[in-house]
Formats: structure tokens, sequence, C-alpha cells
């Protein structure tokens, strides 16, 4: 059971680290507007895609 234990706290340890690493990410592209328009294009992308897909079925 120990091993369990260790292991899930270095999985706890590492989610952490790459929730703040994405906060950090985040923190950037909401100061630096100009960085939004990729952020916008691929989501109208996304969702062009997402919608073609379901149409198309």
């Amino acid at each position: 059971m120990e091993g369990v234990k260790t292991g899930l706290e270095a999985l706890g340890t590492i989610f952490t680290q790459i929730m703040t690493w994405v906060g950090s990410l985040v923190s950037t592209i909401a100061d630096q507007p100009l960085l939004l328009l990729p952020v916008g294009i691929f989501v109208v992308g996304a969702v062009i895609g997402l919608a073609g897909r379901l149409i198309g079925r």
C-alpha cells in the first residue's frame, strides 16, 4: 500500500504543477490581447469542425 500512496502523492504533485503552468499561461494570454486572436481562431475552427461532423452524420 505504501507504493500506491507514494504514487498518488507524486501524481498530485504533478497535477498541481501542471495547473500552475496552465494558470500562468492563461494569465499571460489574458494580459496580452494580441495573443487572444490565435485562441479565438482556434475556438472558432473547433466549433465549425464539430458542427460539420454533427451535421454531416
